[in-house]
């Protein structure tokens, strides 16, 4: 999970429908630009802008958690979930 807020703005990032090396390649919706994950000493530490009007500004990784469904709503209880409806 990355910050999606870079100098004020809040980007809704989505994937491009490109991959490179196996891994999704995403864009923002506000500015077109593409993003990427950049390598660090803990593998993807940051999402890079890789070209369009942000290139070279980076999105910053937050640190999250995987948790089961029950666990999570036992202590977040006002969480919400959304399910695929199938056709």
């Amino acid at each position: 999970m990355y910050d999606r807020s870079l100098d004020g703005q809040e980007l809704t990032l989505g994937a491009s429908g490109w991959t490179w090396n196996r891994t999704f390649v995403l864009w923002d919706h506000e500015t077109g630009s593409i993003w990427f994950g950049g390598q660090g000493e803990e593998g993807w530490d940051y999402l890079v802008c890789i070209g369009g009007p942000l290139q070279d500004s980076r999105l910053e990784r937050h640190e999250f958690r995987r948790a089961l469904w029950r666990s999570w709503h036992l202590e977040h209880p006002e969480s919400k979930l959304m399910r695929r409806r199938d056709s």
